[in-house]
Protein backbone atom coordinates (compact mmCIF):
# COMPACT_ATOMS: atom_id res chain seq x y z
CA UNK A 1 0.00 0.00 0.00
CA UNK A 2 2.78 2.39 0.96
CA UNK A 3 4.68 1.61 -2.21
CA UNK A 4 1.61 2.33 -4.27
CA UNK A 5 1.15 5.74 -2.64
CA UNK A 6 4.81 6.50 -3.13
CA UNK A 7 4.50 5.64 -6.84
CA UNK A 8 1.46 7.81 -7.27
CA UNK A 9 3.21 10.71 -5.50
CA UNK A 10 6.28 10.54 -7.67
CA UNK A 11 4.13 10.18 -10.79
CA UNK A 12 2.12 13.29 -9.97
CA UNK A 13 5.26 15.25 -9.14
CA UNK A 14 6.87 14.14 -12.37
CA UNK A 15 3.83 15.14 -14.42
CA UNK A 16 3.71 18.49 -12.64
CA UNK A 17 7.36 19.12 -13.44
CA UNK A 18 6.82 18.14 -17.06
CA UNK A 19 3.81 20.47 -17.29
CA UNK A 20 5.80 23.33 -15.79
CA UNK A 21 8.63 22.68 -18.21
CA UNK A 22 6.21 22.72 -21.13
CA UNK A 23 4.62 25.94 -19.92
CA UNK A 24 8.01 27.59 -19.41
CA UNK A 25 9.09 26.45 -22.88
CA UNK A 26 5.93 27.83 -24.47
CA UNK A 27 6.25 31.12 -22.63
CA UNK A 28 9.87 31.45 -23.76
CA UNK A 29 9.04 30.53 -27.39
CA UNK A 30 5.64 32.21 -27.90
CA UNK A 31 4.77 35.80 -27.03
CA UNK A 32 1.35 37.32 -26.47
CA UNK A 33 0.27 39.53 -29.40
CA UNK A 34 -2.80 41.11 -30.93
CA UNK A 35 -3.96 39.81 -34.27
CA UNK A 36 -5.12 42.90 -36.18
CA UNK A 37 -7.81 43.25 -38.86
CA UNK A 38 -9.07 46.24 -40.87
CA UNK A 39 -12.26 45.81 -42.91
CA UNK A 40 -11.98 42.11 -42.16
CA UNK A 41 -8.57 41.97 -43.80
CA UNK A 42 -5.67 40.57 -41.77
CA UNK A 43 -2.92 43.18 -41.31
CA UNK A 44 -0.47 41.42 -39.00
CA UNK A 45 0.54 40.79 -35.42
CA UNK A 46 1.36 43.64 -33.08
CA UNK A 47 2.83 43.38 -29.59
CA UNK A 48 -0.12 45.35 -28.35
CA UNK A 49 -2.57 48.03 -29.49
CA UNK A 50 -0.07 50.73 -28.53
CA UNK A 51 2.43 49.37 -31.09
CA UNK A 52 -0.30 49.54 -33.74
CA UNK A 53 -0.84 53.24 -32.92
CA UNK A 54 2.91 53.91 -33.13
CA UNK A 55 3.19 52.28 -36.57
CA UNK A 56 0.11 54.12 -37.80
CA UNK A 57 1.47 57.48 -36.57
CA UNK A 58 4.79 56.80 -38.34
CA UNK A 59 2.93 56.28 -41.61
CA UNK A 60 0.86 59.44 -41.10
CA UNK A 61 4.08 61.43 -40.61
CA UNK A 62 5.48 59.84 -43.77
CA UNK A 63 2.50 61.16 -45.79
CA UNK A 64 2.59 64.59 -44.14
CA UNK A 65 6.25 65.01 -45.07
CA UNK A 66 5.04 65.00 -48.69
CA UNK A 67 2.20 67.45 -48.05
CA UNK A 68 1.51 68.84 -44.55
CA UNK A 69 -2.11 69.46 -45.56
CA UNK A 70 -2.86 65.86 -46.48
CA UNK A 71 -5.72 64.08 -44.76
CA UNK A 72 -4.71 60.57 -43.64
CA UNK A 73 -7.32 58.07 -42.42
CA UNK A 74 -8.53 54.46 -42.22
CA UNK A 75 -11.88 53.58 -43.71
CA UNK A 76 -12.79 51.63 -40.56
CA UNK A 77 -11.47 51.12 -37.04
CA UNK A 78 -9.05 48.20 -36.55
CA UNK A 79 -10.16 45.09 -34.63
CA UNK A 80 -7.83 43.10 -32.38
CA UNK A 81 -7.73 39.48 -31.24
CA UNK A 82 -5.44 38.24 -28.48
CA UNK A 83 -3.06 35.56 -29.71
CA UNK A 84 0.31 33.91 -29.04
CA UNK A 85 2.92 33.74 -31.75
CA UNK A 86 6.57 32.92 -32.09
CA UNK A 87 8.76 35.84 -31.12
CA UNK A 88 10.55 35.64 -34.47
CA UNK A 89 7.29 36.21 -36.34
CA UNK A 90 6.88 39.66 -34.80
CA UNK A 91 10.15 40.80 -36.39
CA UNK A 92 9.79 38.91 -39.65
CA UNK A 93 6.38 40.23 -40.74
CA UNK A 94 6.12 43.49 -42.74
CA UNK A 95 3.42 45.31 -40.81
CA UNK A 96 4.44 48.71 -42.28
CA UNK A 97 3.78 47.54 -45.83
CA UNK A 98 0.50 45.86 -44.90
CA UNK A 99 -0.82 48.83 -42.95
CA UNK A 100 0.37 51.33 -45.55
CA UNK A 101 -1.83 49.57 -48.11
CA UNK A 102 -4.90 50.21 -45.93
CA UNK A 103 -4.21 53.88 -45.27
CA UNK A 104 -6.27 56.32 -47.34
CA UNK A 105 -5.07 59.81 -48.27
CA UNK A 106 -6.90 62.89 -49.40
CA UNK A 107 -4.94 65.79 -50.89
CA UNK A 108 -6.37 69.20 -51.66
CA UNK A 109 -5.12 70.78 -54.88
CA UNK A 110 -5.98 74.08 -56.51
CA UNK A 111 -6.31 74.33 -60.29
CA UNK A 112 -6.04 77.61 -62.16
CA UNK A 113 -8.53 77.30 -65.02
CA UNK A 114 -8.52 79.64 -68.03
CA UNK A 115 -11.71 79.59 -70.09
CA UNK A 116 -12.61 76.27 -68.49
CA UNK A 117 -9.25 74.55 -69.12
CA UNK A 118 -6.85 73.78 -66.26
CA UNK A 119 -3.52 75.47 -66.91
CA UNK A 120 -1.72 75.22 -63.54
CA UNK A 121 -2.00 73.06 -60.42
CA UNK A 122 -0.82 74.10 -56.96
CA UNK A 123 -0.85 72.50 -53.52
CA UNK A 124 -1.66 75.81 -51.81
CA UNK A 125 -4.52 78.19 -52.43
CA UNK A 126 -2.32 81.27 -52.05
CA UNK A 127 -0.10 80.31 -55.00
CA UNK A 128 -3.10 79.53 -57.19
CA UNK A 129 -4.77 82.85 -56.34
CA UNK A 130 -1.56 84.76 -57.07
CA UNK A 131 -1.32 83.49 -60.64
CA UNK A 132 -5.07 83.73 -61.23
CA UNK A 133 -5.04 87.40 -60.20
CA UNK A 134 -2.01 88.07 -62.40
CA UNK A 135 -3.83 86.61 -65.41
CA UNK A 136 -6.95 88.63 -64.70
CA UNK A 137 -4.89 91.81 -64.44
CA UNK A 138 -2.99 91.13 -67.68
CA UNK A 139 -5.84 89.80 -69.84
CA UNK A 140 -9.27 90.91 -68.66
CA UNK A 141 -11.07 89.10 -71.48
CA UNK A 142 -10.11 85.65 -70.13
CA UNK A 143 -12.38 83.75 -67.73
CA UNK A 144 -9.88 82.84 -65.01
CA UNK A 145 -10.82 81.04 -61.79
CA UNK A 146 -9.35 78.80 -59.06
CA UNK A 147 -11.00 75.42 -58.53
CA UNK A 148 -10.38 73.30 -55.43
CA UNK A 149 -10.19 69.54 -55.96
CA UNK A 150 -9.83 66.56 -53.60
CA UNK A 151 -7.61 63.74 -54.89
CA UNK A 152 -6.37 60.49 -53.35
CA UNK A 153 -2.89 60.78 -54.86
CA UNK A 154 -0.81 63.93 -55.12
CA UNK A 155 0.30 64.14 -58.74
CA UNK A 156 2.70 66.60 -60.29
CA UNK A 157 2.09 70.21 -59.33
CA UNK A 158 3.22 73.24 -61.30
CA UNK A 159 6.62 74.63 -60.35
CA UNK A 160 7.12 78.38 -60.00
CA UNK A 161 9.37 78.44 -63.07
CA UNK A 162 6.80 76.56 -65.14
CA UNK A 163 3.95 78.73 -63.85
CA UNK A 164 5.83 81.89 -64.84
CA UNK A 165 6.39 80.48 -68.33
CA UNK A 166 2.70 79.52 -68.70
CA UNK A 167 1.63 82.96 -67.50
CA UNK A 168 3.87 84.70 -70.03
CA UNK A 169 2.70 82.44 -72.87
CA UNK A 170 -1.00 83.07 -72.12
CA UNK A 171 -0.45 86.83 -71.86
CA UNK A 172 1.60 86.95 -75.08
CA UNK A 173 -0.98 84.95 -77.04
CA UNK A 174 -3.84 87.14 -75.86
CA UNK A 175 -2.27 90.56 -76.31
CA UNK A 176 -4.38 92.91 -78.42
CA UNK A 177 -3.24 92.85 -82.01
CA UNK A 178 -1.51 96.08 -82.82
CA UNK A 179 -2.43 97.18 -86.30
CA UNK A 180 0.63 98.87 -87.74
CA UNK A 181 0.21 102.34 -89.13
CA UNK A 182 0.82 102.06 -92.85
CA UNK A 183 2.21 105.16 -94.36
CA UNK A 184 0.51 106.13 -97.56
CA UNK A 185 2.66 105.68 -100.60
CA UNK A 186 3.77 109.14 -101.50
CA UNK A 187 2.90 110.34 -104.95
CA UNK A 188 6.14 110.93 -106.79
CA UNK A 189 6.26 113.28 -109.71
CA UNK A 190 8.38 111.82 -112.48
CA UNK A 191 11.72 113.59 -112.65
CA UNK A 192 12.57 115.42 -115.81
CA UNK A 193 15.99 114.22 -116.76
CA UNK A 194 18.61 116.36 -118.39
CA UNK A 195 20.47 113.27 -119.50
CA UNK A 196 21.24 113.60 -123.22
CA UNK A 197 23.10 110.34 -123.87
CA UNK A 198 21.81 107.02 -125.12
CA UNK A 199 18.65 105.81 -123.47
CA UNK A 200 19.68 102.16 -123.78
CA UNK A 201 23.16 100.67 -123.81
CA UNK A 202 24.58 97.98 -126.05
CA UNK A 203 24.13 94.48 -124.67
CA UNK A 204 27.25 92.35 -124.38
CA UNK A 205 25.59 89.11 -123.37
CA UNK A 206 27.61 89.18 -120.18
CA UNK A 207 25.79 91.96 -118.33
CA UNK A 208 26.04 95.76 -118.30
CA UNK A 209 26.82 98.46 -115.75
CA UNK A 210 23.31 99.27 -114.43
CA UNK A 211 23.38 103.06 -114.78
CA UNK A 212 25.25 105.94 -116.39
CA UNK A 213 27.13 107.11 -113.32
CA UNK A 214 30.00 104.96 -112.04
CA UNK A 215 30.72 106.57 -108.69
CA UNK A 216 30.28 104.05 -105.83
CA UNK A 217 29.03 105.95 -102.80
CA UNK A 218 28.77 102.89 -100.54
CA UNK A 219 30.12 99.41 -101.12
CA UNK A 220 28.67 96.04 -100.27
CA UNK A 221 28.53 95.44 -96.49
CA UNK A 222 30.07 98.80 -95.57
CA UNK A 223 27.48 99.03 -92.82
CA UNK A 224 25.34 96.39 -91.16
CA UNK A 225 22.55 95.18 -93.42
CA UNK A 226 23.80 96.88 -96.58
CA UNK A 227 23.35 94.12 -99.17
CA UNK A 228 24.24 95.99 -102.33
CA UNK A 229 26.27 98.87 -103.72
CA UNK A 230 25.14 102.49 -104.06
CA UNK A 231 25.90 104.19 -107.35
CA UNK A 232 25.59 107.94 -106.92
CA UNK A 233 24.42 110.24 -109.69
CA UNK A 234 21.88 112.85 -110.75
CA UNK A 235 18.18 112.09 -110.28
CA UNK A 236 16.55 111.08 -113.54
CA UNK A 237 19.56 109.30 -115.03
CA UNK A 238 18.55 106.02 -116.68
CA UNK A 239 18.82 102.67 -114.90
CA UNK A 240 19.55 99.67 -117.14
CA UNK A 241 18.61 96.00 -116.80
CA UNK A 242 21.83 94.19 -115.88
CA UNK A 243 20.86 91.22 -118.06
CA UNK A 244 17.84 89.94 -119.92
CA UNK A 245 15.11 88.62 -117.63
CA UNK A 246 11.55 88.84 -116.40
CA UNK A 247 10.38 91.61 -114.07
CA UNK A 248 8.95 89.92 -110.96
CA UNK A 249 8.29 93.12 -109.00
CA UNK A 250 7.87 96.78 -109.93
CA UNK A 251 6.40 99.14 -107.37
CA UNK A 252 6.69 100.63 -103.92
CA UNK A 253 8.63 98.68 -101.29
CA UNK A 254 7.84 99.80 -97.73
CA UNK A 255 10.94 98.23 -96.18
CA UNK A 256 13.08 101.16 -97.26
CA UNK A 257 13.76 100.51 -100.94
CA UNK A 258 11.11 102.98 -102.11
CA UNK A 259 10.30 102.59 -105.82
CA UNK A 260 11.93 99.27 -106.64
CA UNK A 261 12.33 96.73 -109.46
CA UNK A 262 13.32 93.07 -109.20
CA UNK A 263 14.30 91.03 -112.27
CA UNK A 264 14.63 87.25 -112.46
CA UNK A 265 17.44 86.28 -114.83
CA UNK A 266 17.12 82.51 -114.35
CA UNK A 267 19.63 80.08 -112.84
CA UNK A 268 18.78 81.43 -109.38
CA UNK A 269 19.91 85.00 -110.12
CA UNK A 270 17.76 88.03 -109.23
CA UNK A 271 18.83 91.67 -109.44
CA UNK A 272 17.26 94.53 -107.49
CA UNK A 273 17.17 98.26 -108.34
CA UNK A 274 16.03 100.58 -105.52
CA UNK A 275 15.23 104.25 -104.72
CA UNK A 276 14.06 104.93 -108.27
CA UNK A 277 12.34 108.23 -109.09
CA UNK A 278 10.36 106.61 -111.93
CA UNK A 279 9.59 103.06 -113.08
CA UNK A 280 9.26 102.26 -116.78
CA UNK A 281 8.40 98.56 -116.62
CA UNK A 282 5.74 96.39 -114.93
CA UNK A 283 5.73 92.97 -113.28
CA UNK A 284 5.62 90.12 -115.79
CA UNK A 285 7.34 92.13 -118.51
CA UNK A 286 10.41 90.62 -120.21
CA UNK A 287 13.26 93.14 -120.46
CA UNK A 288 16.45 92.97 -122.46
CA UNK A 289 19.99 93.43 -121.25
CA UNK A 290 20.85 97.17 -121.31
CA UNK A 291 17.20 98.26 -121.61
CA UNK A 292 16.20 101.34 -119.57
CA UNK A 293 13.86 100.18 -116.82
CA UNK A 294 13.79 103.13 -114.37
CA UNK A 295 15.31 106.47 -113.41
CA UNK A 296 17.72 107.24 -110.56
CA UNK A 297 16.04 108.82 -107.52
CA UNK A 298 16.01 108.98 -103.70
CA UNK A 299 12.70 107.38 -102.75
CA UNK A 300 12.44 105.26 -99.62
CA UNK A 301 15.26 105.41 -97.11
CA UNK A 302 17.78 107.45 -99.06
CA UNK A 303 19.75 110.58 -98.23
CA UNK A 304 20.46 111.57 -101.81
CA UNK A 305 19.84 110.44 -105.40
CA UNK A 306 21.52 107.12 -106.18
CA UNK A 307 20.87 103.59 -107.44
CA UNK A 308 21.00 100.84 -104.83
CA UNK A 309 21.87 97.71 -106.81
CA UNK A 310 21.74 94.14 -105.43
CA UNK A 311 22.44 90.64 -106.74
CA UNK A 312 20.90 87.55 -105.15
CA UNK A 313 21.83 83.98 -105.94
CA UNK A 314 19.27 81.40 -104.83
CA UNK A 315 17.83 83.95 -102.40
CA UNK A 316 21.17 84.91 -100.82
CA UNK A 317 22.61 88.38 -101.30
CA UNK A 318 26.13 88.47 -102.70
CA UNK A 319 28.57 91.28 -103.52
CA UNK A 320 27.30 92.65 -106.85
CA UNK A 321 30.50 94.48 -107.80
CA UNK A 322 32.31 91.48 -109.33
CA UNK A 323 29.32 90.99 -111.67
CA UNK A 324 29.50 94.50 -113.13
CA UNK A 325 33.20 95.30 -112.82
CA UNK A 326 34.74 96.07 -116.20
CA UNK A 327 31.37 96.48 -117.91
Amino acid sequence: MLSTLRFLFFTIVTLALIFCAVVITILNTYKPAVKTYINGRFIGYFSNEQQFDEVYNDLVTEKQNIDPNVKVYLESEPSFETSYIRDSLLSEQNIYTNLRAEIKTEYTIYNVAVDGENKMTFSTEDEANKYAESLKAEVESLDTEVNMEKVSELGETTTIERADAILKDIVDRNKPIEIPVVEETPAYTPVTTTYSGDINVIATGDGVWPTVNRRINCGYGEYYGHKGIDLGGPAGNPIYAYRTGTVIFAGWDATGYGNCIKINHGDGMITLYAHCSALYVTAGQVVSEGETIAAVGETGWATGPHLHFEVKLNGISVNPYPYIAGK
